[in-house]
C-alpha cells in the first residue's frame, strides 16, 4: 500500500462546537466550511447559530442565528452547500416551539439563503411547504424534512422525511427549485417567526416512497446521476429496512433506487390541486408523483451477515453514477466497503481493512476517491481502480475523528471535526497532503 504525509491544522477555537455536516459543507468556491454551532450530534434543538470558516484567513463568520437559546427550540444544524452557487441549505425548527410543542423530526423544515459569504448575515426561505391539512396540495409536505443533499446542478434537493401522521415510517423525500436565484431569495425571504405551522415553500416538495409493509422505512438516501444510453439518468438511491418474511426475523437493511422519469421537471406544472388521498390504517396523505420507477438494488438476506451495516452513514454514488458505495460485514464480521453496480446489482468489496471501519466514507468532489477510518487510522481509496493509499499523520493534538474526513477541491486536502486533547469542544481541522521523501 502507498502512503501519503499529511500536515495537520486547527482551524477553529471558539469554546464551542463546531459541527460539520457529513456532506456538501464545503462552499462552491472551495473558499468557505459552513457548519452549526453543535457541540455533539443530537444536540440540534438548544443550537443557534450557523457560521462559516473562511480557508484563507481563519476568520470565522455568523451567517444566521435564531438568538433563542431553548432546549425546546426552534434550533438549527446540518448546513450544505449548493455546488455552484452561494447558497446555503440548514434544518431550521419550527418558529412556534414550547414545552408543548418542542422541536422535533416532525417539526422542522429546510431553510435556504444566499448569500455574500465575506458579509454573509442573512434572512431565510423555507425550502417545502408544509400544510396540516387531512388532503395537502401537490408540492407541500406535512412533516419534518432534514439531512438535506443538493443534486449536482443544485435544482433538486434530497431529504429524509418524517410525517406529523407516521412519525415512525421515516421515507425519502425530495424538492425541485428552478431558477434558484439569490436576487429572487433576498425578496422574498422571511424572519423565523413566519415558519410556524403552515407557509409555502421555494421548492416543489414529494415523497419518492411511501413505506408500507414489508418497507418498514427509507433513509440515508443519495442523488445518483449519469448517462444511460445516451440520455440523463437520475435517481436516489436508499437504505431500505425490509421486514423479514419469518417476522421473527429483524429487518434487512437493503440499497433501493427510485429512479426518475426524463419528465420530472414537468411535474410542478403537471400535478395540480390536492392529492388523492390514501385509505388504510397507515394514515398516510401524501403521494409520490407518478413516473417514479422503483428497483431494489440489494438482496442480502442470504449471506452470513446481512444488510448494510457498520456505523450510520448515507449512501455514496460514484461521479460517473455507475456505482452506489456502502458499508457492510464481510463474511469475518468485518466492516468493508462495497461498491454495488446501479446497473445490475452487482456488488465488490473494494477497501482491504481487516479491522473494521469505524466512521462514515467521504467521496470527493469530483466522485472519484474516497477516505475511510479504522479508529484514527485514515485510508484514501481509488473508487475506480480500488488502490489504497495509507495517510500519515500526527493525531496526538487531537482526540478521536468525528463523523468523516471529507475532502478539500482538487489536490489540496482534507478536512474533519475533532476534540483538541484536553478540551470538550469540537474543532474543525484541515491537513494538506503531500508524497512521503523517503
Amino acid at each position: 500500500m502507498s502512503r501519503i504525509k499529511a500536515t495537520v491544522r486547527q482551524r477553529t477555537w471558539g469554546s464551542y462546537g463546531h459541527f460539520l455536516n457529513h456532506r456538501q459543507a464545503l462552499s462552491h468556491c472551495g473558499g468557505f466550511l459552513y457548519y452549526d454551532t453543535r457541540n455533539a450530534d443530537p444536540d440540534i434543538a438548544k443550537t443557534t447559530r450557523i457560521e462559516s470558516l473562511d480557508l484563507a484567513d481563519d476568520t470565522v463568520r455568523v451567517i444566521y442565528d435564531t438568538y433563542s437559546l431553548s432546549a425546546n427550540g426552534p434550533g438549527v444544524g446540518a448546513v450544505v452547500c449548493h455546488p455552484l452557487r452561494s447558497t446555503v441549505l440548514f434544518i431550521h425548527g419550527l418558529a412556534h416551539c414550547n414545552d408543548h410543542y418542542p422541536y422535533s423530526m416532525t417539526r422542522r423544515f429546510g431553510a435556504w439563503a444566499s448569500l455574500d459569504p465575506r458579509n454573509p448575515v442573512c434572512k431565510i426561505q423555507a425550502l417545502e411547504g408544509r400544510g396540516l391539512q387531512s388532503k395537502l396540495p401537490w408540492g407541500s409536505l406535512g412533516g419534518g424534512t432534514h439531512a438535506h443533499s443538493f443534486s449536482k446542478e443544485g435544482n433538486w434537493v434530497s431529504f429524509t422525511y418524517n410525517d406529523a401522521m407516521q412519525p415512525q415510517r421515516r421515507s425519502v423525500g425530495f424538492a425541485y427549485v428552478d431558477g434558484w436565484d439569490s436576487d429572487h431569495g433576498e425578496k422574498n425571504a422571511e424572519s423565523p417567526s413566519k415558519y410556524e405551522d403552515e407557509f409555502q415553500g421555494r421548492g416543489w416538495a414529494a415523497l419518492a416512497l411511501i413505506p408500507e409493509d414489508p418497507i418498514l422505512c427509507a433513509r440515508e438516501e443519495c442523488w445518483v446521476q449519469g448517462q444511460v444510453d445516451g440520455k440523463a439518468y437520475m435517481a436516489l438511491a436508499m437504505i431500505v429496512s425490509v421486514q423479514s418474511s419469518q417476522s421473527i426475523q429483524p429487518p434487512v437493511d437493503e440499497i433501493y433506487l427510485a429512479e426518475f422519469p426524463s419528465d420530472a421537471k414537468r411535474w410542478p406544472n403537471d400535478l395540480s390541486g390536492q392529492m388523492a388521498c390514501r385509505s388504510g390504517a397507515d394514515s398516510w396523505r401524501l403521494e409520490p408523483p407518478p413516473g417514479i420507477r422503483w428497483r431494489r438494488l440489494t438482496n442480502t438476506q442470504a449471506s452470513e451477515y446481512p444488510g448494510i451495516a457498520g456505523p450510520r452513514h448515507w449512501l455514496i454514488a460514484s461521479g460517473c453514477g455507475r456505482w452506489i458505495v456502502a458499508l457492510k460485514k464481510d463474511s469475518k464480521g468485518v466492516v468493508r466497503l462495497i461498491r454495488v453496480s446501479v446497473q445490475d446489482g452487482q456488488t465488490e468489496w473494494i477497501s482491504g481493512n481487516r479491522q473494521s471501519i469505524t466512521h462514515p466514507p467521504a467521496i470527493d468532489p469530483n466522485g472519484g476517491r474516497l477516505t475511510y477510518l479504522v479508529s484514527n487510522r485514515l485510508t484514501i481509496l481509488d473508487l475506480y481502480s480500488c488502490q489504497e493509499t495509507q495517510v500519515e499523520w500526527d493525531t496526538q493534538g487531537f482526540r478521536e475523528v468525528t463523523g468523516p474526513v471529507q475532502f478539500l477541491p482538487g489536490e489540496q486536502g482534507v478536512f474533519w471535526n475533532a476534540r483538541p486533547s484536553g478540551s470538550p469542544w469540537l474543532q474543525i481541522w484541515t491537513a494538506s497532503l503531500e508524497p512521503l521523501r523517503r
